[in-house]
């Protein structure tokens, strides 16, 4: 799975990684984000991809309340266009996550060692999510589509995301039997298009090449959420 991620660089690097159009939402740069949390994520707007600020956790509309968000940060490849929490999401509201790094947990005989997964030419890239949205039962309003101001919903309205998985490439693979689903550039617009087709789409859910890919250790203290540090991205020695 894919619990936490690093989202350190600025708007402008991100929005220049997506060439998204419009503004940037005020999201603070966290290398150690975490469900729960806000992240910048790109969506299609009217006139091509942009910007919003969407909550780590998936809720479905039909839930009765925002707690199920902590149980769907990620959604499988394999089922996706399936279950119930992802097959609309799946059809119409797809989004990407820019990010400088994921993280995984290895079992060692000392505890869980967060391993820090990122690009060897220190570029971001995205990984493939689905967002919507969720008001709370005395609301009866929803927002309008990505582009239309999901920053503006009102009081009582969540927009959420979760994060894709499938199985692991060789390098992931040592640590999780799980990676993100990586989306290569060339495939953003499609990806983000209302217009793409299902089985398109499926092809995209697919293990990352990974030759482009590196991992090294990073410090345990990361392990806790709350911690916030450069020191979260730091190769250590074991």
């Amino acid at each position: 799975m894919c619990c936490r991620v690093a989202q350190g660089s600025g708007g402008d690097k991100v929005k220049k990684k997506v060439k998204a159009k419009g503004g940037v939402p005020a999201v603070a740069p966290r290398l150690n984000l975490a469900p729960t949390q806000d992240a910048l994520v790109a969506v299609c707007g009217p006139s091509g991809a942009r910007l919003e600020a969407l909550r780590w956790g998936l809720i479905p509309p039909w839930a009765k309340d925002k707690s199920i968000g902590a149980k769907l940060v990620n959604a499988r490849a394999e089922t996706v266009d399936e279950k119930p929490s992802f097959r609309k999401p799946f059809q119409r509201r797809r989004c990407l996550l820019p990010v400088d790094g994921y993280y995984e947990w290895e079992s060692r005989p000392s505890g869980k060692q967060p391993v820090y997964y990122s690009m060897r030419d220190g570029d971001l890239f995205c990984l493939a999510g689905l967002w919507e949205t969720w008001t709370a039962p005395e609301q009866v309003a929803e927002p309008e589509l990505p582009g239309l101001g999901l920053g503006q919903a009102e009081a009582g309205t969540l927009c959420t995301f979760t994060v894709i998985t499938t199985t692991p490439n060789r390098l992931a693979k040592r640590v999780h039997d799980r990676m993100p689903v990586i989306v290569p550039p060339a495939d953003y617009g499609q990806w983000l298009s209302p217009e793409s087709q299902a089985a398109d789409l499926k092809r995209l859910l697919r293990p990352f090449d990974d030759e482009p890919m590196q991992e090294h250790y990073v410090t345990p203290r990361m392990n806790s959420p709350r911690f916030e540090s450069p020191e979260c991205i730091e190769p250590v020695a074991l």
